[in-house]
């Protein structure tokens, strides 16, 4: 049961820091808010389930990784396998609405032709 309180704290965790770096031309911060809101409703929902599938196969086979102390590397790779799609899975939900990733990091480097 405290594994999953934990999830479910995690995933709204990791909902909250979820990257705002969008842009859409003519759009509002409310069309933002609502389409990140809806996005997050979706995407939080479909990573509960793969969650909870993970986790009753994780418990299948965890007498066997508890038993060389190895439970807690794959708790940690897990956790951030999930981190991973979440952002993944979202900022697929705000291109499908039409939002644009930002550029963020360094000028990318133009097309030489020689």
């Amino acid at each position: 049961m405290k594994p999953a309180i934990a999830l479910v704290i995690a995933a709204a965790a990791m909902s909250a820091c979820a990257p705002k770096d969008f842009t859409k031309d003519g759009a509002t911060a409310d069309q933002f808010t609502r389409d990140e809101s809806l996005c997050r409703t979706q995407v939080r929902a479909q990573a509960q389930q793969e969650r909870n599938i993970d986790d009753q196969r994780r418990a299948t086979f965890s007498a066997e990784r508890e038993r060389y102390g190895q439970q807690g590397l794959y708790t940690d790779m897990a956790n951030q396998g999930y981190k991973f799609s979440f952002e993944r899975s979202m900022a697929s939900c705000m291109e499908a609405r039409g939002w644009a990733p930002k550029q963020n990091g360094p000028i990318p480097m133009p097309k030489l032709t020689w």
